[in-house]
C-alpha cells in the first residue's frame, strides 16, 4: 500500500482539488508476469489521457513498478477512475484525496474500497517544523523529499522578482 500521499496539508478548499492516483505492482505477485510492463504502460496511458497536472515522466515509465498522476479536476479524476475500472488490468491502484470526495466518487463507479488510510496529523515537536505555509508546499511530496530551506529561497526570489512563479515550480521539480 502506498501512503505517500496521504499526509498532504492545507485548508479543505486546496485538498479538494488535490486527487492522487497511484498503479504500483504487487511484488511477487504480478511483477512478473510477462505482460506486466504492458499493462502498467496501458494504465499510465489512461491516466496521461485524463490531462493530470502532475504526473511521472514519460521516459521513466519503462523503468519504474509505479505510475503516479495527480489531477486537480475532480471529473477527470473521476474518468481516470472509471476507465481504469473498465480495462480491469490487474494492478493494484491506490487513490488520495478528501474522504468525502473519494467515498462519493467510487460509491458513483461502483468500486468498493477494502482499505482505507487516514492520516491524523503530526506528533513530537512541532514547534522544529517550518510553518504551516511552506508545509502545504513540501507535504506535496509525501516524502518530505523537497526541502523547506529550497521553498523558502525560491519564494523569497518570487517576491523580489529574480525568477517567475512558473520558474520556480520548474527549479523545485527538478532539485526537490
Amino acid at each position: 500500500m502506498v501512503t505517500h500521499t496521504l499526509h498532504r496539508l492545507g485548508d479543505e478548499d486546496s485538498l479538494k482539488k488535490d486527487y492522487v492516483v497511484v498503479a504500483i505492482y504487487a511484488h511477487g505477485i504480478n511483477d512478473n508476469q510477462p505482460d506486466s510492463r504492458v499493462r502498467l504502460l496501458r494504465i499510465a496511458e489512461i491516466l496521461k489521457a485524463q490531462r493530470p497536472v502532475n504526473m511521472i515522466n514519460e521516459l521513466l515509465w519503462n523503468f519504474t513498478p509505479a505510475i503516479q498522476a495527480v489531477y486537480d479536476d475532480k471529473n477527470s479524476f473521476k474518468t481516470a477512475l472509471r476507465l481504469l475500472k473498465k480495462a480491469d488490468l490487474g494492478i493494484s491502484i491506490t487513490v488520495s484525496g478528501l474522504l468525502s470526495e473519494v467515498r462519493e466518487i467510487a460509491e458513483e463507479l461502483d468500486l468498493k474500497p477494502h482499505t482505507v488510510n487516514l492520516s491524523l496529523g503530526v506528533f513530537g515537536k512541532k514547534e522544529l517544523l517550518p510553518s504551516e505555509k511552506i508545509l502545504e508546499i513540501t507535504s506535496m511530496c509525501g516524502h518530505h523529499c523537497v526541502s523547506p530551506n529550497l521553498v523558502k529561497n525560491l519564494v523569497e526570489q518570487v517576491i523580489k522578482n529574480k525568477i517567475i512563479p512558473e520558474e520556480a515550480i520548474m527549479f523545485g521539480r527538478f532539485f526537490g
